[in-house]
C-alpha cells in the first residue's frame, strides 16, 4: 500500500506536525516485530487518530500501516483521498476481506479500534467483560478484531494446506476473495496483535487557532464538529501524546494451546467454533493490556482526589499535600506507567512557589465549577457538578476532569490506594509527606556517595547526609543550609541547639556535596535550590512558623527562597552570606576563565580546578572546580538582584573580618533588602565558618533570639 498518496498523507501529516509541534512520544518500540503482520489495536479518544497514527507508526518505525475510519467521515473527495491512502470505511462490505488479505501475506499492517468509535467520555468499565458506557447505555467492547486476527492465521494455514494438496480451485478462490496476487504468497511469519495505548497529556479544552481554521472553511459549523476541533485542536497544539506498544500476542501460539483446551473440552473444531470459543477472551486479553498502559499523570491524581476526598471543603495546601501522597501510594503499586509530572521533582508542588500542573488543572477545576473559591486558598468541591455525565458530544468540553477521572476510575487497586490515602488524619498526612521527602532525600544522597565512592578520598557517609531534628509536639520549624564545598555537619551544631529549645530544623545537603568534588562538578546552583526546596517543602508540612536560614552560600539561597515563596516565610537568617567575596577571582577572573576553559577544553589545555585550605577539612572538599566556582558567582548575581524583594524579618550576622566573605556584604543586604523587620550584628570574629569553633555560642544565640522575638510578635498580631 506504500504508493504515492499513501506518501503524500504521510507529508502532509507530518507537515501539520512540525507546524503544530505535537509532542509525540513513543514507547515498547521493542515490540514491533516488523518481519510479522501485525495487527494494532487501540483506545480510540479523537477523530485524528485514524490519520495520524498509521503516519506515526510509519515515521517512527519505518512501517506501513492501515487503518479502518468510520463511514461518517467518507465524504465527496475527501472519501476520494481517504481510498487512495489506504484507509477503509467501516461500512465498506469487503473490509474483512481486505484486510485479511493484507496480514495473510504480511503486505501492510492493519489499526483497529475494537471500542468501535470515539470514546469521548472514556468511561469503560470491566465484570467478565470490558463494556463501554455511553449516554446511559452499556454496550460490550467489540470482538471483531480479534475474530480478524485469528483469521488471519487459520487461513493462512487453510491456505498453505490447498497449495501443498494441489488444489487449484481452492487456491485461486482464495486468492480472489482476499485480493491476493500470484506472484504474492504467504506471510512466513506468525500473525500478532499488538495493544497500544494513547494518552494526551494534559487535556484540555478552550479555543485554539483549529477552531478559527474550521469557521471559515465550515459554515455554518454544527456542534459536534465545534466540540472535536477544540479538544482535538488543543490536543494536537498543546498536549504530549504518549503511545506505548505492549507485548505482542502471537495468534498461531495462541490458537494452538486454544485448540489444544477446545479438544480436551471435547469442543467441536473449526474456523466458526474456535472464533466462537475464543474471541471474547482474546479481546479481553488485549484490551486489559491497552488500558493497563495508560500513563498515570497529575490530573488523574487531581480528578481522583477530588472524586474520593470526604470533606466538601479543601485549601490548596490540603489538596496538594493529598496529590503528593496518593501519587506516591500509586507508584509504590509498581503496576502502572507514571508521568514525569508525578515522578519529576514532585516535591516542588509542596514549596509555596508555583507548580504548572497545578496551576493548569486547578484554572480547568474552577472554570468548569468542579472548584469554587471561597476565600484565600480555600476552595469548596461542587460534587455535583463533578458528577455530571453531559452528553456523550459535551462532556469533554462541559466536565473534562470526570473524563480524565473516568480513564483511571477502572483500576481498583489505584482508586482503593487514593481512598486509602485521604481515609487518613490531616496530622498522619502531614507528616508521612514529611517523612517521604526526607527518605527521598536521603536515597539521593546515598546514590550520590556510593556513585563517587572512594577509598581514599570519601569522607564518612554520615558527613553528608541530610538530617531531620524532628519533635511532633514543636510547631516551629527552620531549614538551614550550609556552605560551598561543605556539607550538613557543618550546620549540625547549630541546629542541635535550636531544637533542644523546640524547634524542628531540617539540615539541608546541597546537590554535589558531602561526596567528592567531581560530583559537586557537574552541579548548578539551581539544583543547589532545589536541594534548599526539598527541606523547605517538607518542613512546611510540620511547621505552623517556618524559618529559612543559610551559612555563607546558604544564605545566598536562603534568601532566594524567602523572596520565591507565594506565602511569606516567617523570618530569614543569613550567616556570612556570601553577595560578596574577598578572593577578587571571583568578581573578575572565574567568569573569564570559565568561558576560556570553554574553548581550551577543545585542546584538552583547561584548567580545571584551584585547590584550597578549607578551615575544617573534615566537612569540606580541599578543592573547587572552576565550574562549580562560575556557579557559585551566578548564584551571587542572582542572588544581588533578588534583595529588593525581601520583606520578611531579616537577621544579618557577619564576621568582621571574614577572611571568605567581604564583611561589606552584610551592609549591602541590609541597604537592599525592604524588610520593615531588619536586624544586623557585626560579630568578632577573623575566621569563615563561625558556626563551630570557639565563639559560635554567641552566634547560636542570637539565632535563637531573633525567632522568639519574630515568633512572638506575629503570635500577638
Amino acid at each position: 500500500m506504500k504508493n504515492i498518496f499513501y506518501n503524500s498523507s504521510s507529508y502532509l501529516v507530518g507537515m501539520i506536525e512540525s507546524v503544530l509541534e505535537t509532542n509525540i512520544h513513543l514507547h515498547g518500540e521493542e515490540n514491533l516485530l516488523k518481519d510479522s503482520p501485525m495487527l494494532f489495536v487501540s483506545n480510540h479518544f479523537t477523530r485524528f487518530e485514524t490519520l495520524v497514527m498509521p503516519h506515526i507508526i510509519d515515521t517512527y518505525a519505518h512501517m506501513s500501516v492501515r487503518s479502518l475510519a468510520d463511514h461518517s467521515i467518507f465524504v465527496g473527495n475527501y472519501s476520494k483521498y481517504l481510498d487512495r491512502v489506504g484507509t477503509v470505511s467501516t461500512q465498506n462490505p469487503q473490509r474483512n476481506e481486505i484486510i485479511l488479505g493484507d496480514l495473510m501475506t504480511g503486505r501492510d499492517n492493519w489499526i483497529i479500534y475494537p471500542e468501535g468509535a470515539m470514546i469521548k467520555n472514556k468511561k469503560v468499565s470491566k465484570e467478565k467483560e470490558f463494556m463501554l458506557h455511553i449516554d446511559g447505555e452499556a454496550s460490550a467492547v467489540r470482538t471483531g478484531s480479534a475474530v480478524l486476527a485469528m483469521m488471519s492465521e487459520l487461513l493462512k494455514q487453510e491456505f498453505k494446506e490447498a497449495q501443498r494438496a494441489g488444489d487449484i480451485v481452492k487456491v485461486r478462490a482464495m486468492r480472489e476473495k482476499y485480493r491476493i496476487s500470484p506472484t504474492e504468497s504467504m506471510a512466513y511469519k506468525n500473525s500478532v496483535v499488538v495493544p497500544v495505548n494513547i494518552t494526551y497529556v494534559p487535556l484540555r479544552p478552550g479555543i485554539n487557532p483549529l477552531m478559527s481554521l474550521g469557521e471559515r472553511i465550515v459554515e455554518p459549523m454544527d456542534a459536534r464538529l465545534k466540540e472535536e476541533l477544540e479538544i482535538e485542536g488543543n490536543i494536537l497544539l498543546n498536549s504530549e501524546i504518549h503511545i506505548r506498544f505492549d507485548k505482542p500476542i502471537d495468534i498461531a501460539e495462541y490458537l494452538y494451546y486454544v485448540q489444544k483446551k477446545m479438544e480436551y473440552l471435547n469442543k467441536p473444531l473449526g474456523e466458526l467454533a474456535i472464533s466462537s470459543f475464543t474471541r471474547h477472551d482474546l479481546t479481553t486479553r488485549f484490551m486489559d493490556a491497552i488500558y493497563k498502559n495508560i500513563m498515570i499523570n497529575f490530573d488523574h491524581i487531581f480528578a481522583l482526589v477530588l472524586e474520593y476526598y470526604g470533606e466538601e471543603f479543601i485549601s490548596s495546601s490540603e489538596l496538594k499535600r493529598a496529590i503528593y501522597l496518593s501519587a506516591k501510594e500509586v507508584d509504590a503499586l509498581n503496576a502502572y506507567h507514571l508521568h514525569h509530572s508525578i515522578t519529576d521533582a514532585l516535591y516542588k508542588l509542596l514549596t509555596d512557589e508555583k507548580d504548572p500542573w497545578f496551576d493548569s488543572v486547578l484554572a480547568l477545576a474552577l472554570e468548569q465549577k468542579v472548584l469554587v473559591h471561597v476565600e484565600e486558598e480555600l476552595y469548596r468541591i461542587n460534587k455535583e457538578v463533578y458528577k455530571q455525565e453531559h452528553d456523550f458530544h459535551t462532556i469533554r468540553i462541559k466536565n473534562t476532569l470526570r473524563v480524565i477521572l473516568n480513564e483511571v476510575s477502572l483500576f481498583s487497586n489505584v482508586t482503593q490506594s487514593v481512598k486509602e490515602t485521604l481515609g487518613k488524619t490531616a496530622r498522619e498526612i502531614k507528616e508521612e509527606v514529611f517523612y517521604a521527602i526526607y527518605k527521598s532525600d536521603e536515597k539521593r544522597y546515598t546514590k550520590a556517595y556510593n556513585t563517587f565512592y572512594s577509598v581514599i578520598l570519601s569522607k564518612p557517609k554520615e558527613i553528608g547526609t541530610p538530617f531531620v531534628l524532628y519533635n511532633p509536639d514543636f510547631t516551629t520549624g527552620i531549614v538551614i543550609s550550609h556552605g560551598f564545598t561543605s556539607s550538613p555537619s557543618e550546620i549540625k551544631e547549630l541546629s542541635l541547639y535550636l531544637h533542644e529549645r523546640g524547634i524542628n530544623v531540617y539540615g539541608v545537603r546541597l546537590e554535589g556535596h558531602g561526596t567528592l568534588s567531581e560530583d559537586m562538578r557537574d552541579s548548578s546552583w539551581e539544583e543547589w535550590y532545589d536541594s534548599f526546596n526539598r527541606g523547605f517543602a517538607a518542613m512546611r508540612q510540620v511547621s505552623e512558623k517556618l524559618f529559612v536560614a543559610g551559612f555563607s552560600t546558604g544564605g545566598l539561597l536562603a534568601i532566594l527562597a524567602t523572596v520565591r515563596k507565594l506565602n511569606k516565610v516567617e523570618g530569614l537568617i543569613v550567616i556570612n552570606a556570601a553577595l560578596e567575596l574577598q578572593d577578587m577571582r571571583m568578581n573578575y577572573v572565574v567568569p573569564t576563565l570559565n568561558r576560556m576553559n570553554n574553548f581550551l577544553s577543545l585542546f584538552n589545555a583547561d584548567m580545571e580546578y584551584v585547590a584550597n585550605e578549607p578551615e575544617f577539612p573534615e566537612f569540606n572538599y580541599t578543592r573547587s572546580y572552576i565550574t562549580s566556582l562560575n556557579q557559585l558567582y551566578e548564584l551571587m548575581q542572582e542572588c544581588n538582584a533578588s534583595l529588593p524583594l525581601v520583606t520578611a524579618p531579616v537577621l544579618v550576622l557577619q564576621a568582621d573580618k571574614d577572611p571568605v566573605v567581604k564583611p561589606e556584604s552584610a551592609q549591602k543586604i541590609m541597604e537592599k533588602i525592604n524588610s520593615k523587620h531588619k536586624e544586623m550584628k557585626m560579630l568578632p570574629f577573623s575566621r569563615h565558618v563561625i558556626v563551630l569553633g570557639e565563639g559560635k555560642s554567641e552566634v547560636f544565640e542570637r539565632v535563637y533570639a531573633f525567632m522568639q522575638s519574630v515568633a512572638k510578635a506575629t503570635t500577638l498580631r
